[in-house]
C-alpha cells in the first residue's frame, strides 16, 4: 500500500466503505489537542525566565515533546473514533515515527511564542512549519493503518487540510501578539492561543479523514513491521493524554512559582527602587548634607556616600569627596582643622556619637558655621560613621544678635544696664579693699533734651553715639564703659588705688581726662555743638551691697550734681541718701495729707493806700501730726514733680470757692477778692475750664471776685495754649494775676499778648530796692510803668517796712500785701483781722 495515493477521475467511489465518528472520542480528542497547546504555551515564561541557555533548552524541548505527544494523542484518539466496516490495526514503527514530525513542529511552535516579541515573518514562517508538521504527523499515522481496504485520499481536501492547519496554525502563533495591546492577562492570551492551536490540529486531522477513501481489497499483503491492535493504540493514546494531562498540571504549578518567584523579584526589585528613591528624595530633602564617612587603618578617610549638599557646604562634589576624602578637610577653617581631627579620633577610639561644629572657608571667601553629626560602628576595614552635617551659620549669627541685643547696647554698641550690672556685681564679689578699691562713675550730658527739641532725635542720637566713642577710648585700663539710659553712661572702674585720698585723686584725674575729651566739640549736621558733663562717683566697699544698690549711690550723686548747675563731679556720701529718704518719707506722706485733712487754708489781705482791705490772697499750710508744719517750699515743689499737686490744687481751688460763698452772705466781705495760686500741671488739665466755670455754678460766685495767679514760667511753657485758655476763663468773669512779675523772662511783647488784670511785685525787688540798691529800685519803677500802661491792677508783695510802703506810693502803687500789714492766718484769725481794720 503506498505511503500517498490520490483518486483520479477513473476511482469508483460508489464501492468505498462508509464510516462513522464516535462524538465522545472526537470531543476527547479535541480537548488533548487544546490541552497539549496549553502544556506547551505554558512553558512560555518558563523558557523566557530560564536561568541560563541550557535551562533554556530544556524547557524549550519539554514543551515540544509535551506537545507532540498531545498532537499524536489527539490523532489517534481521533483515528480510534473512526468506525469502519473492517477491522483495523497499526504497524508500530509508523505509528512511532509519525511521534517525531509533531514534536519538531511543537519546537518551533514554542520557539515562536517564546520570543519577547515575535515578527510577522518568524509567526507566519513558525505557522507554516507547524502546520507541515501536523500534516507530516497524520498522514504519517494514516500510513500506519493495517486492514482490508485500499487507502486514498482525495486531492482537494488533501490540499485544504494543510492550507487549514497552517492557517490556522499561524492564527494560533500571532493571537498573543495581536491580543496582548487589548488583553492584559497572560492566562487569558495562553488559553486563547490554545484553543486556535487546538483547533489547528483537530480541523487538520478530521479535513484529512475526511479526504479519505477506503476501497474494499481482497489479499491485502501484510506488512513486514510489526502490529498492535486497535485497542492497544488506544491504550496508548490514553496514556499518552493522561500524561500530557499530568505534564500540564506540574507545568502550571511550575509555572506559577516561576510567577510567583518573578513577581516577588519584580516586588523586590521594586522596592529597592523606591527604598533608594526614597532615600534619595530624603537626602536631596534633609537640610544638609547625609553622608558615610569611613576612617581607615592607616589614618586617611573617605566618603562612600555623600549627597550632593556636599557641594553646596563644602565646595566638593561628592564624586570628588569619594575619592579623596581630603579635599574635605581642606575646606575646612585652617584653625578648625586639628579640633576636628581630634574629635574625629576620639569618637573613633570610644565609639561615642561625634558631635562636632565647624568653620568652612567657600571659594567666595565666606565663612559658614557647620554641625556634623555621625554614630560610629567598627568592621574590619576599620571605623564608619553613619551621619548628617547642617548649615548652622544662621544660627550662630542669631546667636551673636541674640548676645548682642542681652548684652550691648543697640545705639552705641556700649555694654547695656543688664551686663552693666551683671559685671559689677562680679567686681563686687571679688572686691578686696586691701589690694584696690573699685567704683562706679556715672556720666550724664547737660541739658540733652534740649538739643533734642531744638535738633531733632536723629542729632541725639549722633551725639551719643560720638559721646559713647570718646568714652570707650579714654577709660583707663581694666574699666568698662556701658550706656545705661538715654544719656546716661557708666564707667566701671575695677582697679582704683586703696587708701581716701590716693582714690580720690585718681577719680578726679580720670573725670579729668574724660572732660578733656567730652568738652571738645561735637560735629553734628554739619555744625559742631559743644556741651558739658555731670559725673557722679560711688565708691564699692565692703558694705557696698549689690550691683544695683551702688548704681543707685551714683545716681544719687549724679542727681546732686546736676541740681549744682551740672558740669561738676560729685561723690556720693551717706547724707545723700538720708535726704532721699527723708524726701521719700515726706512724699508718703503728703499722698495722703488731703484726705487726712492736714492741709489748711491761710490768708494774708491785701490793702489798698487808703488802709482799706480789698482781698485776700490763700496761702496752702500743711500742719503735719509727726513733722509739725511743713514749709511750702518744701512741700510745693515735691507735689509739682510726683504729679500731686493736681489733686492739692483742686483741694485749694475748691476750698477758696467755698470761702468765697460764705462771705457773700456777710456784708462786711462780700466784695474782698480771693486770689489762688495755679500750678502749670493744673492750669494745663484739658478740663480747667470746666472745672472753673463748674466751681462758679455750684458756689454761686461772683466771678470777677476770684483771681487765679499764674506765673510768667507758666504761661510762657505754652504760650498759645495759655492765651486761649485765659480768654475763655474770662469770658467766665474771672480775672487773671500775674504773681512774681520780672522773675522770669518778661517781655513787652508777650506782656501785650497775655490777658492779665493785675500784675503782682516780687518781694525780692521791694525788699532789695528799699535796701539801698537803686538798680532794682529801676526794676519796680519799670514794673509799675508798665501795669500802668497796660491797665493793670498793681499789687506789691512782701511789704514789711513802712520805708518800703512809702517807697512804693511815690513809685505810684496803690496796693500792699506784706508782713507790715498782716501775716498769713487761718480763716478766724482773718476775719477777726479784716474787722478790726473797720472799725
Amino acid at each position: 500500500m503506498a505511503f500517498l495515493a490520490f483518486t483520479t477521475d477513473k476511482t469508483d467511489l460508489s464501492v468505498a466503505y462508509h464510516g462513522h465518528h464516535t462524538v465522545v472520542l472526537v470531543v476527547l480528542s479535541l480537548l488533548i489537542a487544546v490541552l497539549a497547546a496549553y502544556t506547551s504555551f505554558s512553558h512560555r515564561s518558563l523558557i523566557q525566565h530560564a536561568a541560563n541557555q541550557t535551562a533554556r533548552y530544556l524547557w524549550l524541548g519539554s514543551g515540544a515533546i509535551a506537545m507532540g505527544l498531545g498532537v499524536w494523542a489527539m490523532h489517534f484518539t481521533g483515528m480510534m473514533s473512526l468506525q469502519l466496516p473492517v477491522n483495523v490495526d497499526y504497524q508500530v514503527n509508523l505509528t512511532l515515527l509519525s511521534l517525531l514530525p509533531a514534536i519538531l513542529a511543537a519546537s518551533v511552535a514554542l520557539y515562536v511564542v517564546a520570543q519577547p516579541a515575535s515578527s510577522a515573518g518568524q509567526i507566519l514562517g513558525g505557522g507554516v512549519l507547524m502546520g507541515a508538521g501536523i500534516g507530516v504527523m497524520h498522514y504519517t499515522g494514516m500510513a500506519a493503518m493495517v486492514m482490508d481496504a485500499e487507502r486514498l485520499y482525495q486531492p482537494g481536501l488533501f490540499i485544504i487540510s494543510i492550507a487549514g492547519a497552517v492557517l490556522l496554525a499561524t492564527l494560533a502563533l500571532g493571537t498573543r501578539r495581536w491580543l496582548a495591546p487589548v488583553i492584559r492577562h497572560n492566562l487569558i492570551l495562553d488559553l486563547l492561543s490554545s484553543v486556535v492551536m487546538g483547533l489547528a490540529i483537530a480541523s487538520m486531522h478530521y479535513i484529512a479523514m475526511h479526504a479519505t477513501v477506503y476501497l474494499p481489497l481482497a489479499d491485502l499483503p501484510l506488512p513486514d513491521a510489526a502490529v498492535m491492535t486497535r485497542q492497544t493504540l488506544g491504550t496508548i493514546a490514553v496514556v499518552v493524554a493522561v500524561s500530557i494531562l499530568v505534564l500540564a498540571t506540574l507545568i502550571v504549578l511550575m509555572r506559577r512559582q516561576v510567577q510567583e518567584a518573578q513577581q516577588s523579584r519584580m516586588r523586590a526589585r521594586s522596592k529597592v527602587q523606591q527604598l533608594d528613591q526614597r532615600w534619595q528624595r530624603i537626602a536631596s530633602r534633609v537640610p544638609g548634607l547625609v553622608y558615610e564617612l569611613r576612617l581607615h587603618s592607616d589614618g586617611s578617610f573617605t566618603f562612600p556616600y555623600a549627597s550632593d549638599a556636599m557641594l553646596d557646604l563644602y565646595g566638593v562634589s561628592p564624586e570628588q569627596a569619594r575619592q579623596d576624602g581630603m579635599q574635605v578637610l581642606y575646606a575646612i577653617h585652617p584653625e578648625d582643622q586639628a579640633a576636628v581631627l581630634q574629635s574625629i579620633n576620639q569618637s573613633a577610639e570610644q565609639l561615642t556619637l561625634w558631635h562636632h561644629e565647624h568653620r568652612v572657608i567657600m571659594a567666595n571667601g565666606q565663612t559658614r558655621w557647620l554641625l556634623s553629626n555621625a554614630q560610629p560602628q567598627r568592621d574590619e576595614a576599620g571605623v564608619s560613621w553613619s551621619g548628617f552635617t547642617t548649615d548652622i551659620s544662621a544660627r550662630k549669627a542669631a546667636e551673636q544678635q541674640i548676645r548682642q541685643l542681652a548684652y550691648y547696647d543697640a545705639l552705641t554698641g556700649l555694654l547695656n544696664r543688664g551686663r552693666i550690672q551683671q559685671s559689677l556685681q562680679q567686681i563686687c564679689d571679688e572686691l578686696n579693699p586691701q589690694q584696690h578699691c573699685a567704683g562706679v562713675l556715672l556720666v550724664d550730658i547737660d541739658n540733652f533734651k534740649r538739643l533734642n527739641d531744638t535738633q531733632g532725635h536723629q542729632a541725639g542720637d549722633e551725639l551719643l553715639k560720638q559721646v559713647a566713642g570718646r568714652l570707650n577710648q579714654a577709660i583707663p585700663a581694666n574699666s568698662s564703659c556701658g550706656r545705661i539710659s538715654s544719656d546716661e553712661f557708666v564707667l566701671l572702674l575695677a582697679k582704683l588705688p586703696p587708701g581716701e585720698q590716693q582714690l580720690m585723686a585718681e577719680v578726679e584725674r580720670i573725670c579729668a581726662g574724660l572732660r578733656q575729651q567730652l568738652q571738645q566739640p561735637f560735629q553734628l549736621n554739619q555744625h559742631y555743638y559743644h556741651c558739658s558733663f555731670s559725673f557722679g562717683f560711688a565708691l564699692a566697699d565692703e558694705s557696698g551691697g549689690s550691683s544695683a544698690e551702688l548704681l543707685k549711690r551714683a545716681d544719687i550723686a549724679l542727681s546732686q550734681a546736676k541740681k549744682s548747675g551740672g558740669n561738676s563731679l560729685v561723690c556720693f556720701s551717706p547724707a545723700m541718701t538720708e535726704q532721699i529718704q527723708q524726701r521719700y518719707a515726706l512724699e508718703l506722706a503728703l499722698a495722703n495729707a488731703v484726705t487726712a485733712n492736714q492741709l489748711q487754708l491761710h490768708y494774708q489781705p491785701q490793702l489798698a493806700d487808703s488802709g482799706d482791705v480789698i482781698g485776700v490772697e490763700a496761702l496752702l499750710r500743711w500742719q503735719h501730726p509727726e513733722l509739725g508744719a511743713v514749709s511750702p517750699a518744701q512741700f510745693i515743689p515735691l507735689a509739682e514733680a510726683n504729679g500731686q499737686i493736681e489733686k492739692i490744687g483742686d483741694w485749694v481751688l475748691q476750698q477758696a470757692c467755698a470761702q468765697l460763698q460764705q462771705w457773700q452772705h456777710d456784708p462786711q466781705f462780700a466784695r474782698l477778692t480771693m486770689s489762688v495760686n495755679i500750678s502749670a500741671r493744673q492750669f494745663y488739665l484739658p478740663e480747667f475750664v470746666s472745672i472753673i466755670q463748674h466751681y462758679l455754678q455750684h458756689f454761686q460766685l461772683a466771678p470777677e471776685l476770684l483771681i487765679l495767679e499764674l506765673t510768667e514760667s507758666l504761661v510762657l511753657a505754652n504760650l498759645d495754649d495759655a492765651v486761649a485758655k485765659m480768654e475763655q476763663i474770662k469770658q467766665l468773669g474771672v480775672r487773671f494775676s500775674m504773681d512774681d512779675f520780672g522773675t522770669g523772662y518778661s517781655s513787652l511783647s508777650y506782656l501785650s499778648r497775655l490777658p492779665f488784670d493785675e500784675v503782682k511785685i516780687d518781694q525780692y525787688f521791694v525788699r532789695s530796692g528799699s535796701s539801698g540798691n537803686p538798680r532794682d529800685w529801676v526794676i519796680v519803677d519799670a514794673i509799675i510803668g508798665i501795669a500802668d500802661t497796660y491797665g493793670m491792677t498793681l499789687v506789691a508783695e512782701g511789704v514789711e517796712t513802712e520805708m518800703q510802703r512809702q517807697l512804693l506810693l511815690k513809685s505810684g502803687c496803690r496796693c500792699f500785701q506784706g508782713y507790715l500789714f498782716a501775716r498769713p492766718a487761718d480763716i478766724a484769725a482773718t476775719e477777726s483781722w479784716i474787722k478790726s481794720q473797720s472799725r
